[in-house]
């Protein structure tokens, strides 16, 4: 059983699945991911998008996207499959509770699939999390 959780992670790694905290491609210059607004983006959007809620519509809208039901989510409601938001690795709230932090407050918006997220925050995150990184 180890092993085989060793050979997954290795190939994980070797496919690039797996960062180990490198940064990533948004924040350090290249092509833009998806999954990451990083600093310079909410910079140039401070002026138009005042909030965190207003950056992720202007500029990553799938974010906050419903992930829809699977049979996995039998007795699930619409709204545990919508993504919940983490400040600095600590729960928040729901995807209204963004718009309370603004734009100056924030260093990265990223988004966390709910098969991550399950791995990191435990069980009830179907929809994924928006993790938003705070400066210090």
């Amino acid at each position: 059983m180890r092993a085989r959780v060793v050979a997954a992670l290795v190939t994980a790694v070797s496919l690039g699945c797996v960062t180990a905290g490198a940064p990533s491609s948004a924040s350090s210059g290249g092509s833009r991911s998806q999954d990451v607004i990083a600093e310079a983006e909410i910079a140039s959007r401070a002026r138009d998008a005042t909030n965190a809620l207003q950056i992720i519509q202007a500029l990553r809208p799938q974010m906050l996207r419903s992930r829809g039901m699977t049979s996995v989510s039998k007795g699930a409601t619409a709204d545990d499959m919508l993504p919940r938001v983490y400040v600095d690795e600590i729960a928040y709230g729901n995807l209204n509770s963004l718009s309370n932090l603004t734009a100056s407050q924030i260093k990265e918006i990223r988004f966390v699939n709910s098969r991550d997220a399950t791995t990191r925050w435990g069980t009830g995150h179907m929809g994924g999390v928006i993790l938003v990184s705070t400066r210090k």
